[in-house]
């Protein structure tokens, strides 16, 4: 086993789309594999896999064309698979952005293949692909994306293509796939004995408890999904969290966004929890990195309880759960603020909001001590109220203008220059779009947000201020246009 466990998502595709089966078979749909390779290393997948299911059984080469626009948005290890027969197949995908390529089918009508492969890139980009099938007391390999079996036996082709140069196997259980039921143990074990490569463990992930036991008892050094993280059963995070809490090694998955989060000596962080529609205080809490991680994942409030010393998911019990639609760091990233939208009272005591008015504050007081109405120095009615939440993207956008860090994407584009940001900004207005027309709400959404942030810093390269745009917007309020 390596020295941590990997957590790999597995994009499986057919006619560009991703698609989830039961053992290889009835394909559904299940997203964009654009869309879905962002959000897989924003929760801190380890790699990435992406395979052409149909490419073998139809006799064609693998989608280059989506291959390159996966690798254009990751910066993790990506594998690449299906229908690769030959070297300059593979020297194609690599050329794509692929870091690996797997092989099957190809490699069991022509072992010299893995042989050649190794040779002209190295065993380090190559991956055999082995599907396998019980068969009696043992297991024999299958072909042409689990369609057609072998007289093969598993140990024995694992330990042939390990002679012949490979990598790295990738062993998928077809008794397994798509079950939810577990992986299969007994395959990896079988497998383990024949080789001393690393193993990729896939096929029958359905719980949080299935994955340990395959690096532990199995011998696996990474474990593959792909439904239960397309269908958003579970996140890489709370994958990662559940192995390490059984005893796997693995590296930890922080979401983007929550790297600087200033924890105390307790591990804790102190969360404001405001109503996103009216901006009412409703609870002051605790949380760690766990319920921060999980907050960000599921969308829903999680704390942490400081007088039972553990995580809680708050309308747990009764049912008054809140869905969480922002979240925001202060200054000194030592506390934290969601913006939710509860579904019943916040207060344990079946109060709206866990604070009240204290009576013995005159009741003139709290126009003596009220806030300036204004956002950023213009007026609230000039701003909108901030419906975007944008204030503190700009601030953090201004943040890094004036002080740059190292590695910041903000950074690059600002160092390029006012006419490489808006070029971005016409970019992301073109993806926003063809996923009006072209994607589901999630899909559009996610576009929007990256055409904002992109204005924000074009704004900040040109150096207006929000207060102006602001302004121009309250002045067109009222203005009558004639219809045409």
């Amino acid at each position: 086993m390596s020295l941590a466990a990997r957590v790999i998502p597995c994009l499986d595709v057919a006619e560009g789309r991703v698609v989830k089966g039961l053992r290889f078979e009835n394909l559904r749909d299940a997203g964009d594999p654009v869309e879905a390779a962002r959000r897989y290393e924003a929760e801190g997948a380890d790699e990435l896999c992406f395979l052409d299911v149909a490419a073998s059984h139809e006799g064609r080469g693998t989608l280059v064309d989506l291959v390159r626009r996966v690798a254009d948005v990751l910066a993790i290890p990506f594998t690449v698979g299906g229908g690769v027969r030959s070297v300059e197949d593979a020297g194609v995908l690599l050329s794509a952005g692929a870091d690996r390529v797997t092989v099957n089918t190809a490699a069991v009508l022509d072992p010299a293949l893995v042989t050649r492969l190794a040779e002209r890139f190295g065993a380090q980009c190559v991956v055999v692909a082995v599907d396998a099938k019980r068969a009696g007391e043992g297991f024999v390999v299958s072909t042409h994306g689990g369609r057609r079996l072998t007289e093969i036996g598993l140990p024995a082709w694992v330990a042939e293509v390990t002679a012949r140069g490979a990598g790295e196997i990738l062993l998928t259980s077809m008794d397994a796939d798509g079950t939810k039921a577990g992986f299969d143990v007994a395959m990896l074990k079988a497998a383990r004995a024949a080789t001393t490569l690393p193993i990729v463990a896939s096929g029958g992930a359905g719980e949080l408890a299935h994955f340990a036991p395959a690096v532990l008892e199995g011998g696996a050094d990474a474990v593959l999904a792909a439904s239960v993280f397309h269908d958003r059963v579970f996140s890489v995070g709370m994958v990662k969290r559940a192995m390490a809490k059984a005893g796997v090694p693995v590296r930890p998955a922080v979401p983007a966004g929550l790297e600087e989060v200033a924890y105390d000596e307790r591990g804790l962080v102190p969360v404001v929890v405001r109503n996103a529609g009216t901006g009412e205080v409703l609870t002051l809490a605790w949380a760690n990195d766990e319920a921060l991680a999980l907050t960000v994942e599921t969308r829903q409030t999680h704390l942490f309880s400081r007088s039972r010393r553990s995580l809680w998911k708050k309308g747990e019990t009764s049912g008054n759960v809140q869905r969480v639609v922002r979240v925001f760091l202060d200054c000194d990233r030592d506390a934290v603020l969601y913006d939710v939208e509860p579904s019943g009272p916040a207060c344990h005591t079946g109060a709206a909001s866990c604070f009240s008015p204290i009576s013995a504050i005159p009741s003139d007081a709290a126009a003596r001590v009220a806030l300036p109405a204004t956002v950023n120095g213009a007026s609230a009615e000039a701003s909108g109220a901030d419906p975007f939440g944008l204030g503190p993207l700009f601030d953090v956008v201004a943040a890094r203008k004036a002080r740059p860090e190292p590695g910041s994407y903000t950074n690059r584009l600002l160092e390029k220059g006012i006419g490489k940001c808006a070029q971005k900004v016409g970019e992301e207005g073109v993806e926003v779009a063809l996923a009006a027309v072209s994607r589901d709400d999630a899909g559009l959404a996610a576009e929007v947000a990256d055409l904002m942030y992109h204005v924000v810093v074009l704004m900040a390269a040109r150096g207006l201020s929000p207060e102006a745009v602001a302004a121009e917007l309250a002045a067109r309020r009222g203005v009558r246009r004639e219809e045409k």
